[in-house]
């Protein structure tokens, strides 16, 4: 599969499993160096999960642990990033200078709790920057699990509606009265794969975490793909834009951290195109 196929099946079904994107070989190392980041920055971000859900609302799924802009702790998985299929994919999609507009990683532990279903920023209705509903029939960002652990039904792969990136709504924030955003639905899917394959999904795509019945963690990393003329300020911690949009209404948005210098510098340099515009001074 080539990314033009990729490109094809995300535009017809809203998502594309690409398998061997982090070789066989590497897959063990990097999982390792991932959730050790991960365990090591935890109490951390649980303390800023803490504070955007002390202004009321919902973030975070219990039993899930996250670390935002991970690329700051570990380069290890960088030189994947411009694999032509996925990277590829997204410039047929969006054209030149695509940028990286998240970089986290996400541990996903025996027992947790089941998350909403929903559609990814700027379709998630539940941040204070979003589009509005009715939908343009546009695809803003793609998004994309990397699977550094099997993801299969029993572990709790990902609940994915096929098609729902053609919907004008999504359930989040209430967008959909008539719809329980916490139930399991009859069309529902889950996105599986062997360790090392990307997940990758229009935005739009109705998702949800999906519960872990195994007894191990899953891991995995969220990067998501965004075209030059998205603009992604109210999402970089620091910025004016940031402090107006979300700080100042009390809102919630996805949000993360600036890339630090000295991480940028490690980059592979095809890769830092891609990170540019998260550098921080």
């Amino acid at each position: 599969m080539d990314q033009f196929e990729v490109a094809a099946r995300l535009k017809q079904d809203g998502y594309c499993v690409v398998e061997n994107v982090i070789p066989p070989g590497k897959i063990d190392s990097i999982r390792e160096e991932v959730v050790a980041a991960q365990l090591t920055h935890h109490e951390e971000a649980e303390r800023e999960l803490e504070k955007t859900r002390a202004r009321g609302h919902r973030i975070g799924v219990i039993g899930v642990g996250l670390l935002k802009q991970v690329v700051n702790a570990t380069q290890c998985f960088t030189p994947y990033l411009a694999d032509p299929r996925v990277l590829g994919a997204a410039e047929e999609i969006f054209g030149d200078f695509v940028r990286i507009s998240c970089t986290d990683c996400v541990v996903t532990h025996p027992g947790n709790d089941r998350g909403y279903w929903h559609a990814d920023w700027p379709y998630n209705a539940t941040n204070t920057t979003h589009v509005k509903a009715p939908y343009p029939d546009v695809m803003m960002h793609l998004a994309s699990i990397w699977m550094l652990t099997p993801f299969t039904k029993e572990n709790g792969a990902t609940y994915i509606l096929p098609g729902s990136h053609k919907y004008d709504n999504n359930p989040a924030a209430g967008g959909m009265s008539d719809f329980d955003q916490d139930a399991n639905h009859p069309d529902e899917l889950q996105a599986t794969g062997p360790a090392g394959s990307v997940f990758l999904y229009d935005s739009r795509l109705w998702h949800a975490v999906a519960p872990n019945y195994s007894d191990e963690s899953r891991a995995a990393l969220i990067i998501r793909y965004a075209p030059w003329w998205l603009n992604l300020t109210p999402t970089i911690r620091g910025t004016p834009d940031h402090e107006r949009m979300v700080l100042e209404t009390g809102g919630k948005n996805y949000d993360a951290i600036p890339v630090r210098r000295e991480a940028f510098e490690k980059l592979p340099d095809n890769i830092k195109e891609l990170y540019r515009h998260w550098v921080s001074e």
